[in-house]
């Protein structure tokens, strides 16, 4: 069978059944889950909500991090800024993360594709090289930004669908993917398109306008966060470097 590619661009379609997924969520949900293994976290836990958080982290004794509207939760030991990550704080310690779209997604993808991983145009070829690798095709997932699709999170599935077609040119693509790739391919500077985007405008107020920055970073690491564990509305990530990035 033909390696195909389907991208789900915006929260209200359903995930297509596919040997794995990359889920996306490319303004502060990937990219933190990213550098928080990079710097040396043992693990990383997604879940939706606070209170199931607060309650993961304190029967696995980590670090709490994530946000709502932008902002650390009252009693957060971080937040969901990339900038904010020191191997001196993570390094051997877990992480739980639940963020506003990128957690929900995550645990949308869990539900439908056995394979998951959590991927950012910090580390795409990483994720390219991941998922070209897992049998006969990929889901791309994007988080969106509150119910709807995020200029942000489209560009970067555009950046996997091309980096995914130089691996596996014989892919066939779906209509999404396709709108995705032609996205990225018609805006080359990636600062420049994520900057554009609502969930980056939302970070101006709230002074983390620096971020979109440090989220547009090609890949800057070489780590992916893949799925180890399905918990009770929680999901465990474990650092995988795949050969060859």
């Amino acid at each position: 069978m033909p390696f195909r590619i389907s991208a789900v661009l915006s929260p209200a379609e359903p995930v297509p059944p596919a040997p794995a997924a990359l889920v996306v969520g490319v303004i502060r949900a990937t990219p933190p889950a990213d550098y928080f293994l990079d710097a040396g976290a043992r693990e990383l836990w997604l879940t939706g909500s606070l209170e199931g958080a607060r309650a993961l982290a304190e029967r696995q004794g980590a670090l709490l991090a994530g946000e709502r509207g932008g902002l650390p939760p009252e009693g957060f030991d971080l937040g969901n800024s990339p900038r904010e990550v020191r191997p001196e704080r993570v390094r051997g310690r877990g992480v739980v993360m639940t963020t506003t779209n990128g957690t929900r997604a995550a645990l949308r993808a869990a539900e439908a594709v056995p394979e998951v991983a959590l991927a950012a145009l910090v580390n795409a070829g990483a994720a390219v090289l991941w998922a070209a690798g897992r049998g006969d095709g990929v889901a791309l997932v994007a988080a969106g930004r509150e119910g709807r699709v995020a200029l942000d999170d489209a560009y970067t599935l555009g950046a996997l669908v091309t980096g995914l077609r130089a691996r596996v040119p014989e892919a066939e693509l779906d209509d999404g993917a396709r709108l995705a790739e032609a996205l990225f391919l018609a805006q080359p500077d990636a600062r420049s398109a994520l900057a554009a985007s609502a969930a980056a405008r939302a970070l101006e107020p709230v002074g983390l306008a620096a971020d979109v920055e440090v989220c547009a970073r090609a890949d800057a690491l070489a780590v992916l966060p893949v799925l180890a564990e399905r918990g009770d509305g929680a999901l465990r990530f474990a650092p995988v470097y795949p050969k060859g990035v």
